[in-house]
């Protein structure tokens, strides 16, 4: 049973292997900048239920969360935390 736990932790939802240096990074920037972009948008027009839908989606979203693990990990390795 702990074999089958480990296979699926390495995989993603549709069942493919993944793979840290084959996730398309540009790709998932740009989602993210979008998502962004339209959460400011809709801000500035003062449309608030639709900013919190926005965001939650931005919580939600799996290139969001890979981004982050991306900053934290790899981008932020020279600033040391005092």
């Amino acid at each position: 049973m702990k074999a089958s736990n480990q296979k699926c932790e390495n995989q993603s939802t549709d069942g493919k292997p993944n793979e840290w240096k084959n996730i398309p990074w540009r790709k998932l920037e740009r989602k993210v900048y979008k998502l962004q972009k339209r959460i400011y948008t809709a801000s500035q027009r003062g449309e608030t239920p639709q900013v919190r839908k926005l965001q939650k989606l931005m919580i939600k979203s799996r290139a969001a969360k890979l981004l982050a693990v991306r900053r934290v990990t790899q981008d932020n390795k020279g600033s040391a935390a005092r």
